[in-house]
């Protein structure tokens, strides 16, 4: 199926009439006399640009292995950055995870996490919380938000706060999406704090051409949603698996190749060596792991295992490679120390560098609360339902698949220990409204595969 004539093309047209000219008037930016290359000052602020790739689970790109070459750009980008190997998503779904990534708070303590008894809907931020864009945004950043994903970084959950530009769409493929943030960039100096969510990867799966033929295994009569497939009884093929997968990966290419963009504006204008740039995922994706796809499902590796590439001001580092577990909800902590940004009282995560605990959360769409904990090679699993609460251990060492968990009662014991405090601790109370979903955000949720 062409991008022209394919369902996600027509959800599209509206939004990006125009893109064309656009993309046009933005490279002539680049190119031209605005982006000549200036020296900063010597005390001058370093720009941040926090790159939140959407559903792109980290064993799916070439740094974690991953024998496609789906990402050219971020390999080539690693060479200047730092590559957290085994980074944390603290939630399975958009909302908690930005929520973390934007506050350094786990999602019970930032309070944007599920209704509890409700498929759909969450919770906005905490009022009480201060954001990441407020904080810089005080202090004298220009602040704008890129967002591809509108249906749940709307502004109706309190993502937009401290931004001065929230500029939003839904389905924006990130090759339409680019030439605008180069464009802001050309025309807002030092210091910047740019956030772009890139939902390219996230169902449906359909990329443009010629990326949609990139990787072997498409078949188009195959649809671009697997996950309605399943809703509809179907149980996927191995075929079918495969080519939802090349479509998955033609889609993290797409991204790629928009990121590679962005950063070549930032080398053009002479603010790349001096940016701290962060490249991240808020959660992976499930292809038939455990019978389950898409994600929001339990919090196994492929869902909360994403990547993470920081790129230090001055290049400093270039070509680590760091193997100690961290979280994404790190991030927030990491940036404002690299600013010199006093970290506000309440953060529970400290920078990346700095030893802390790695805690997954969230209340399912059965409104169970379900917590993950690691320790060394040790991954403890607690589930608390109406019937009560179960705990599973798994040695990620022996079962990286999560196959079996161990029988033995004594295992990973100060681990369990340890996640029942943080469970028994007590949070915040979150007095935002409970939002309203109208007609038309009901049907982007539908348009994404959250409603059938």
């Amino acid at each position: 199926m062409s991008d022209a004539a394919s369902p996600r093309c027509a959800r599209r047209v509206r939004s990006e009439r125009g893109f064309a000219l656009l993309a046009l008037l933005c490279v002539a930016v680049v190119m031209g006399p605005a982006c000549t290359r200036k020296e900063p000052a010597p005390d001058a602020k370093p720009d941040v640009v926090l790159i939140v790739v959407d559903t792109l689970r980290a064993d799916h790109l070439p740094l974690w292995g991953y024998e496609r070459d789906t990402a050219p750009n971020l390999t080539r980008f690693a060479r200047d950055a730092v590559v957290y190997e085994n980074a944390i998503s603290p939630g399975t779904w958009t909302v908690p995870s930005h929520g973390s990534i934007l506050t350094g708070r786990w999602p019970s303590y930032h309070g944007a996490q599920r209704v509890p008894g409700d498929k759909i809907l969450a919770m906005p931020l905490n009022p009480s919380v201060p954001t990441l864009a407020e904080l810089l945004q005080a202090r004298g950043w220009n602040t704008v938000a890129f967002i591809g994903n509108s249906t749940y970084l709307d502004a109706l959950f309190g993502f937009h706060r401290g931004f001065g530009e929230y500029v939003t769409g839904n389905f924006w493929h990130a090759n339409h999406v680019y030439g605008r943030i180069v464009d802001w960039l050309a025309k807002h100096p030092e210091p910047s704090f740019v956030l772009w969510n890139a939902i390219d990867p996230h169902e449906p799966y359909d990329p443009p051409p010629p990326f949609d033929a990139r990787f072997p295994g498409r078949r188009p009569e195959h649809g671009v949603m697997l996950s309605e497939l399943v809703w509809q009884g179907t149980k996927p093929t191995d075929e079918m698996i495969a080519h939802f997968v090349s479509q998955y990966d033609a889609e993290i290419a797409v991204a790629d190749d928009a990121i590679g963009k962005v950063l070549d504006a930032l080398r053009e204008q002479g603010r790349y060596e001096r940016a701290l740039i962060v490249v991240t995922s808020d959660h992976g994706e499930l292809f038939g792991e455990h019978g389950m796809y898409s994600h929001g499902t339990p919090p196994f590796e492929p869902m909360v295992h994403v990547p993470l590439i920081v790129k230090y001001p001055g290049d400093r580092r270039a070509g680590e490679r760091v193997a100690r577990r961290v979280s994404t909800a790190a991030i927030f902590a990491t940036i404002l120390r690299e600013l010199g940004v006093p970290t506000p009282e309440g953060t529970n995560v400290p920078s990346l560098d700095e030893p802390h605990d790695v805690w997954v959360e969230d209340i399912d769409q059965k409104g169970e609360r379900v917590l993950v904990g690691y320790a060394g090679d040790h991954k403890v699993v607690r589930r608390a339902a109406e019937a009560g609460t179960y705990t599973f251990v798994y040695d990620l060492a022996r079962d990286p698949g999560e196959e079996k968990p161990l029988d033995d009662p004594r295992a990973a014991a100060e681990l369990r220990a340890s996640l029942e405090a943080f469970a028994a601790a007590p949070r915040p109370a979150n007095l935002a409204d409970v939002p309203v979903i109208d007609a038309e955000h009901e049907a982007k949720l539908r348009a994404l595969g959250y409603v059938r």
